[in-house]
């Protein structure tokens, strides 16, 4: 048995940490992480259809609509149906989403600046740098 901490345990009480801290800071602003995450991602790829969605940030169809079906209630995203192919549904961002991700921008990288000032500049550079790494391989180790 390892007497050394598991990378892994690492990971997952980072992952909880960021959660949190993004949670925090946009409640006031009526969103989760989670749909910040979303958001950001629909922001980037628009339009978009919730499969797509669900597959670049790695989880079921049924949460993603979940997802969907909120920030639709909300207002923050419009669905509509793709002209060239009726069974798709394209998601895309709405005047208020968008002034929404705007406004949760300057919140959000203040916040990262925060959680990771015990680190200088080089150092978070290097984390980057390495975390990207991790994910290329993982994620080019799943399409295989």
């Amino acid at each position: 048995m390892s007497v050394t901490a598991r990378a892994f345990f690492y990971v997952q009480q980072i992952e909880q940490l960021v959660r949190w801290r993004l949670d925090e800071c946009l409640q006031p602003d009526g969103i989760t992480a989670g749909q910040y995450m979303v958001m950001n991602l629909i922001i980037h790829h628009e339009p978009v259809s919730s499969a797509e969605l669900a597959r670049r940030a790695n989880m079921t169809a049924q949460s993603m609509g979940e997802f969907i079906k909120n920030l639709e209630s909300k207002q923050f995203i419009t669905r509509t149906t793709d002209p060239t192919n009726r069974r798709v549904i394209k998601v895309r961002l709405t005047p208020e989403g968008r002034n929404l991700m705007v406004r949760c921008e300057s919140k959000v990288d203040k916040a990262e600046r925060d959680f990771f000032d015990c680190l200088n500049g080089e150092e978070i550079a290097q984390m980057r740098f390495l975390l990207s790494r991790v994910r290329s391989t993982q994620l080019a180790r799943r399409s295989e």
